[in-house]
């Protein structure tokens, strides 16, 4: 329960509540724990749910699978995160997007009924409609990042707003750079090739899945040509 408590609390529906109320709020509702194995599919496309999920522990990527074959990463969670609730309270409720665990975790689910009785608390509504609204912005984020038509753009666009405190350089990769590839909708070898071309114009420096942002400005004036 404690482990739950804690990640709870890292998750935007629960902000700004005590570890204590958390507990009492869950006393009070009723919820699924399921754990999930390494790369097990969660919810596939065109699946049914009325539930949201919450990462307890571990990881959870969201994939979208063109006809094609090409296959984007949309998103890229972790514990705290919530998923779902855009699809939950859609008219359709069916996931767009196969959602499955990067690695081995353990996932609330939080029915559907169960979320409207939450909102009677103003501060829980509050979160919520907080929670979508960023959502929306992400969105929003992931289309400018299409936009950008250079690999390099790309990465510029991806490292600046990951920089969650301007000046502060250093960038820790929550995926692997296949991932990365993906998220961004490149081939995992023209990754590569532009960011060492980064790193030899001391823009900026790679080490393991830590990136160091050496020359802010010059990062910036990449999306500007």
């Amino acid at each position: 329960m404690k482990d739950m408590i804690k990640a709870l609390s890292r998750c935007v529906l629960f902000d700004g509540i005590s570890g204590m109320e958390i507990e009492r709020i869950l006393s009070a509702t009723e919820f699924q724990i399921r754990e999930f194995d390494k790369n097990e599919f969660i919810c596939r496309t065109d699946q049914h749910s009325v539930y949201v999920g919450i990462i307890i522990s571990g990881c959870v990527e969201v994939q979208k699978v063109f006809p094609s074959g090409n296959t984007v990463c949309i998103f890229y969670k972790n514990k705290g995160d919530m998923f779902g609730g855009a699809v939950v309270f859609s008219n359709s409720a069916v996931f767009p997007c196969d959602v499955f665990s990067r690695k081995k975790s353990k996932i609330l689910f939080l029915h559907k009924q169960s979320i409207f009785e939450l909102c009677k608390m103003p501060f829980f509504a509050e979160n919520l409609l907080n929670l979508f609204a960023n959502g929306i912005l992400c969105y929003e984020k992931r289309l400018e990042l299409f936009s950008y038509s250079s690999i390099q753009k790309k990465i510029a666009f991806y490292l600046l707003n990951e920089q969650r405190i301007p000046g502060y350089s250093l960038i820790h990769l929550p995926f692997t750079k296949k991932t990365w590839a993906e998220y961004l909708n490149v081939s995992r070898p023209s990754l590569c090739r532009e960011l060492k071309k980064l790193c030899n114009d001391n823009i900026i420096k790679m080490n393991g899945d830590k990136i160091s942002i050496i020359n802010e400005e010059a990062l910036g004036h990449l999306l500007q040509l």
